[in-house]
């Protein structure tokens, strides 16, 4: 059975908000993904119809919502796409760069495990971001998994968009993530220029 209530809470950015049951005060939360093909986006105070039911935590949320005056219309079906191979080529990339320095001895033996750690932090914090957006709790903030990319972080970060498939559409991110990794990787490669080498060696960590 439809029902229909106000949505009293929604952050575009995100994608998410709760709606107050007409008449009443309880709140149900609803997801973009919510809406079927719609005439445009959501916004505070729209009046909501939609079908009560539960997501996989057992919690009320609306599905097959549509906009006051709007009638619900099929999702419209996505042809599929196949997954970029760029991001895996990338870490084999990077992989590969930091095996043949430590066995030159051109970086310290340190920055393979760096890498390796903050990777999986970051992987790790994507993960938890998606969930919370999904129960809609406090979030990560962008910039915080940007910063985690810069310092090293990235292959998780290409991961996470890749297996999770968070973060993978909103095109702004991603763009400032493939800053973040264009800028990682030039202080990698600067190291390994005459100049970086001698910074090294200066503070005899080669």
């Amino acid at each position: 059975m439809r029902i229909t209530g106000k949505l009293t809470q929604w952050n575009d950015d995100r994608g998410f908000g709760f709606i107050t049951l007409t008449g009443g005060q309880e709140r149900i939360f609803i997801h973009i993904k919510a809406f079927g093909h719609r005439d445009r986006r959501p916004e505070l105070n729209d009046i909501i119809s939609f079908i009560r039911s539960k997501d996989k935590q057992g919690r009320d949320c609306a599905v097959q919502a549509c906009l006051a005056g709007e009638k619900m219309r099929p999702k419209l079906i996505k042809p599929s796409r196949h997954k970029s191979a760029l991001g895996p080529l990338l870490i084999l990339a990077l992989a590969g760069l930091i095996t043949i320095a430590l066995f030159q001895q051109m970086l310290p033996y340190q920055i393979a495990p760096f890498y390796l750690v903050v990777s999986t932090f970051t992987f790790l914090a994507y993960g938890l971001d998606k969930s919370a957006a999904r129960r809609g709790c406090w979030r990560t903030r962008e910039s915080t998994l940007q910063l985690m990319a810069l310092i090293g972080g990235w292959p998780g970060a290409l991961l996470a968009q890749r297996w999770l498939r968070h973060k993978s559409q909103k095109t702004s991110f991603r763009l400032m993530l493939w800053l973040m990794i264009a800028m990682n990787t030039s202080s990698l490669l600067w190291l390994l220029s005459a100049t970086g080498q001698a910074l090294l060696q200066q503070l005899e960590l080669i």
